[in-house]
């Protein structure tokens, strides 16, 4: 994965494979995304794979979600995230780019 050029609104979903609430909101994030939120660029990333990465952006833990609007963060969530906070956090930079 390649993450030297963002995308205007791009969301990274940090997991692990032996996450059990990792492999639970994947899919509810990913739908919300396709569904709602199509112009984000969404990656997921395997926090095994990306040590460095997630630690320069301080995410310790799994599941963790970090939402950047021009390069700048602008939302992170770890642990267990509701998918209502989630819509609230993304709806107001989408209606910006794209509403």
């Amino acid at each position: 994965v390649i993450l030297t050029i963002m995308q205007e609104l791009e969301l990274w979903y940090f997991y692990s494979d032996d996450c059990n609430i990792c492999n639970a909101l994947w899919p509810k994030v990913q739908a919300l995304l396709s569904t709602e939120y199509p112009n984000i660029n969404l990656k997921k990333l395997k926090a095994s794979d990306h040590l460095e990465l997630a630690g320069q952006h301080r995410m310790l833990s799994v599941p963790g979600i970090l939402f950047f609007v021009e390069g700048c963060e602008h939302f992170r969530a770890n642990g267990l995230v509701r998918m209502e906070e989630l819509r609230q956090k993304l709806n107001p930079a989408y209606e910006a780019y794209f509403g």
